[in-house]
Parts: structure tokens; sequence; C-alpha cells
């Protein structure tokens, strides 16, 4: 089974606009809509497009509690098992101008221990094949707890995926996490090291000392320039392929992490679940939503792996 465990889900509230907003006056929408948001939640939704089953942690209380459970019902295989707090679960404002995208995220409510402790339960029934993927940032007061669960998760055989802050991933490196996906600043924080990148390949070296620290597969996004993974088998690129269609990246790299994840559950070729995660990453870039099955089948015909070392 895979699970997803995100320590700060969001509900989503996104407005559409006709034109950019502008401050100091009012500004209609014309389309409002909510979504259950979270990297975690992203991960388990495109799951769930694939038709993966699936299981999603975190922490969901207050007035929007019920509201983000009713959200999740759409999905047939998402499993819901929150653990729940006195707090409000954060509402996340999506601002969509006609050129420009802006996004209001809020802090999200104070998690008490006793509450970190029932999450670790849940954690903690996890057994050997199966696969925990730690998404979204976690606060600082809990990152030791965070680090725990992960290395109990590891001694236990389970997948770790870690697309979370640079030092929980640094601390989690000696566990050999499956895959870590971060951005080139998280990538410059866990080196402790300034990078300067004029090419796909001068990604290579940074990745590789990664690699010897413990991570197994490292996928690292470039925008328009395409993704890069580091693994044992070598480095290898994808190309975006026809950006002019790039209309939403909000939930491309988690749609990364649930096509490598779900590839990998049925194939041990880690290349094939590289170009299968890329061909999840470029579809929902190319959608208003998440990954469709139907879109990332279309798109795996044309995208293609480039061995780069």
């Amino acid at each position: 089974m895979i699970y997803t465990c995100t320590l700060n889900p969001s509900l989503d509230y996104y407005m559409e606009f006709d034109n950019d907003l502008v401050l100091g006056e009012i500004n209609r929408s014309n389309i409002e809509y909510y979504e259950a948001g979270g990297k975690g939640i992203n991960v388990s939704i495109v799951l769930n497009n694939l038709m993966i089953p699936n299981r999603a942690f975190g922490f969901l209380g207050g007035f929007t509690q019920d509201f983000f459970i009713d959200l999740l019902q759409k999905y047939e295989y998402i499993q819901p098992s929150f653990t729940y707090i006195d707090g409000h679960t954060r509402i996340n404002l999506k601002l969509k101008g006609d050129t420009v995208e802006t996004d209001l995220n809020a802090a999200g409510p104070y998690i008490t221990p006793q509450a970190m402790d029932a999450l670790k339960k849940k954690v903690s029934k996890l057994d050997e094949g199966d696969v925990l993927v730690f998404s979204g940032n976690a606060p600082i007061y809990l990152l030791d707890d965070v680090e725990n669960m992960i290395g109990e998760c590891a001694s236990k055989n389970i997948r770790i995926v870690l697309d979370t802050n640079p030092n929980i991933i640094k601390s989690c490196l000696k566990y050999k996490p499956f895959l870590i996906k971060p951005s080139l600043k998280e990538l410059e924080e866990i080196l402790d090291e300034e990078l300067v990148i004029n090419d796909v390949k001068d990604l290579i070296v940074p990745l590789r000392k990664v690699l010897e620290m413990g991570g197994q597969n490292i996928i690292v996004q470039l925008g328009e320039k395409g993704s890069i993974l580091v693994c044992d088998q070598g480095a290898f690129h994808t190309d975006i392929v026809q950006s002019e269609q790039i209309i939403n990246t909000v939930g491309s790299g988690d749609s990364m992490v649930a096509g490598f994840i779900m590839n990998s559950l049925r194939s041990i070729d880690v290349v094939d679940s590289f170009r299968f995660a890329s061909c999840c990453s470029i579809a929902t870039s190319f959608s208003k939503g998440l990954a469709t099955r139907e879109k990332v089948n279309e798109l795996y015909k044309v995208v293609e792996v480039t061995k780069i070392d």
C-alpha cells in the first residue's frame, strides 16, 4: 500500500479573473471552486487518477475538516486516515488572473505532541513492502518527531519518498530514501554550497554527492529545461515537450512523485519510471487540474529519456 503524509493540508479556494489583479481595488472573479490541497494530497489525487489505491495521512481540524473530507469522497482510490486536531485546517487562496497567478497561503494550525504521537502510531503500522510519501513542509518543532518516524519506517524496509524541508531530507539521507525531489534551492541547502547551473549536466556532480550521502534516486525539476534523474545507473534527462502548452505548474512536482512511485511498483526499470514520472508532471502542466491517466498515456508516446553522463 502507498501512504501519503501531509502535516499541513489545505483547503484551496480558487478564484479566476478575466484580468490581472489590481491592488487596492475591488477585483471580482468569474469562477470560484474548492479543492483539497497539500503536496501529499496532490500525490494521492494523481495516484487516484492512475487508479492506484492509497491512504492519506495528515492533520485535519476545525470547521474546514468535514468539507475537506467531503472533497476527497469523489476520489475512489483514496482512503482518508487523518488525525483530527483542535486547530483549523488552513484555507489557501489561489488567485488566477489573465497572465499572473497569486497564491496566499496560510501558516496552518499548531500540532500538539499528543496529535503527533497519534499520527506516529498510525505510521508505525506500516510494514515491509509499503511506501511512505512524506511531502510538504514540517514545522521546526516537529523535526525530531518526523526524523524518528521516518527512521522507524526505514528499519522495516519501507520505501521512503521525501519531498519536504531540505533539513529533513539531509538528516534522513542516512536512511537511504528511495526517492527525493528537491528544488535547486533545496539542493543547495542539502549540500551546504552555492551551485552555478548553466546547463543540465552541471547538476550531475552535485546530485552524485547526494547519491553518496544515501539517496537512491534524486530528481530535480528545471522548469522548461525538463527534469534530471541521478541514480546508480547514471544521469538521465527528459525535456518538456511542447512547452508552449504549459498552463499550470501547480502540482507538477507532486505528479512527478506519484508517477515515479506508481511505475516503480510494476517495473524494476528506474529509467522507465523516470520517463513515466515526467509524463505525469507534464500532463499536469498541460492541464487545468492534476494529471489524468489518459493524458499521461498520450504523453508516454512522445516523451523520451536521454542518458547524459
